[in-house]
């Protein structure tokens, strides 16, 4: 059965090899996709590929940009070949790479068999089914006594002393070859310079006398290489000690914290986006803005609030298809510097998030930071101003959707006022302490939901 890979760039810039299996395999925007890609021009089902008779086959089910293949519109569906190229709405470019199955894959997967070892040369090699001591040549005493032996009658007095010399000689070549044969594989293993590498659950007890060999042994380096060194200790292992010893820790400056805090806090409030984060540049952002709100000592006691009430504000985020944790910070947020109630504060904005979900979307944590960004629109009873201007904006603009509906991209061009864009920033910088509280001086318990 013959396997179909597609390859591609992601939004990200990386490089992705994806194999197609099962079939019917389908791209698009929906979760449940086989391969889910968020990107709006991209339909929730945008493309499907079958394998039918040994041969791949790719259709539009009906998408809002359409697919092309090899720069030809897709209608009915087609014969998918190698290194065919599909051009997914202009969202995403896919190269197939398809790989039939040998016809001898199964005798191929068979280990040949070892060859023999080639033994040393010895001279005077005996022929086939013939000992060496009995092919060995006699020395010349011995053969004066056979032929003394063959003219003459009676046994030569000589023989009783050279007799006991035979069996000498016979027992000196035996052990002759066996220390030859031996010696042999040992000198052709040391000249390939094997040595030999155990894992930590068969590790023999190390040589006692280990320490004190000087012979440079072989260790394993960051890039797979080996090299030769005496001058120090040889690493035998990938224990903890030893990994701990060498790879350095996590970063720990205020900027790295906060991406990392506040990237696990956008992929929380999103429905679908597990790869989310914040790049350096939005991180330093955030961060001004969480030196900031993490002065007020109300934020504390909200965030406290906020987790006393975890079930209750989470049976209403799940009412309204919002997150959460969405739903718990957007709370505080609209509190800022007040303390209050949580969960009255997330009931009295829950109904304006719900039209700005249905607007907008909550797919992404762009998304979700748009929402943030209009909800004074939204409270004013204007739910579609912010996605009327995006979709002006889409029409207008060179740049891609998923730049387009960026809070980051909205506030550089001046299409959000300062007063939205501060309040999405505050709904980050305060979901990035309720991550972990105390990274950022703030005394409270971590906001789980």
């Amino acid at each position: 059965m013959p396997k179909l890979w597609l390859e591609f760039i992601d939004e990200e810039g990386d490089e992705q090899r994806v194999e197609v299996e099962p079939t019917p395999f389908v791209i698009g925007r929906h979760s449940e996709c086989g391969l889910t890609i968020l990107d709006g021009r991209l339909s929730r089902e945008h493309v499907c590929i079958e394998l039918q008779a040994e041969t791949f086959t790719v259709s539009d089910p009906g998408s809002s940009n359409g697919t092309t293949l090899n720069g030809k519109k897709v209608t009915d569906p087609v014969e998918l070949r190698n290194e065919d190229v599909l051009d997914l709405g202009g969202a995403v470019i896919m190269t197939a790479a398809i790989e039939a199955e040998s016809e001898d894959a199964a005798s191929a997967a068979e280990p040949d068999a070892p060859p023999a070892p080639d033994l040393p040369d010895t001279p005077d090699a005996a022929p086939a089914g013939q000992s060496a001591a009995v092919a060995a040549p006699l020395p010349p005493a011995i053969g004066a006594v056979g032929a003394e032996a063959s003219t003459g009658g009676g046994i030569p007095t000589a023989l009783f002393f050279i007799a006991p010399l035979i069996g000498l000689f016979v027992l000196a070549v035996v052990v002759g070859a066996v220390v030859l044969l031996g010696g042999g594989q040992q000198q052709i293993a040391a000249s390939n310079g094997e040595d030999h590498y155990y894992s930590d659950d068969s590790d023999p007890a190390p040589d006692k006398d280990d320490a004190d060999d000087p012979r440079p042994r072989k260790s394993a380096t960051p890039g797979g290489s080996n090299t030769s060194s005496t001058d120090g200790p040889v690493a035998t292992s990938s224990r903890s000690s030893d990994v701990n010893s060498t790879v350095p820790g996590p970063d720990t400056s205020e900027t790295a914290v906060v991406e990392r805090n506040g990237s696990i806090f956008i992929r929380q409030v999103a429905l679908n986006d597990p790869r989310a984060f914040l790049t350096g540049e939005q991180a330093a952002r955030v961060n001004s803005k969480i030196k900031q709100v993490g002065r007020s000592s109300a934020l504390a006691d909200n965030l406290s609030s906020a987790r006393k009430n975890a079930a209750a504000i989470k049976a209403l985020a799940e009412q309204t298809n919002l997150k959460p944790q969405f739903l718990a910070i957007a709370a505080i947020t609209k509190l800022g510097g007040s303390r209050g109630d949580v969960l009255q504060a997330a009931k009295s904005v829950v109904s304006v998030y719900e039209q700005l979900r249905i607007q907008i979307g909550n797919e992404n944590s762009d998304d979700a930071l748009l929402m943030v960004a209009a909800y004074d629109q939204g409270a004013a009873g204007e739910a579609m101003k912010m996605r009327n201007m995006l979709q002006d904006l889409a029409t207008k603009s060179s740049e891609g959707a998923r730049t387009i509906r960026s809070i980051w991209f909205l506030e550089k061009n001046g299409k959000i006022s300062a007063a939205e864009f501060d309040r999405a920033l505050s709904f980050l910088a305060i979901g990035t302490i309720a991550q972990n509280p105390k990274d950022f001086s703030v005394n409270a318990e971590a906001l789980k939901l």
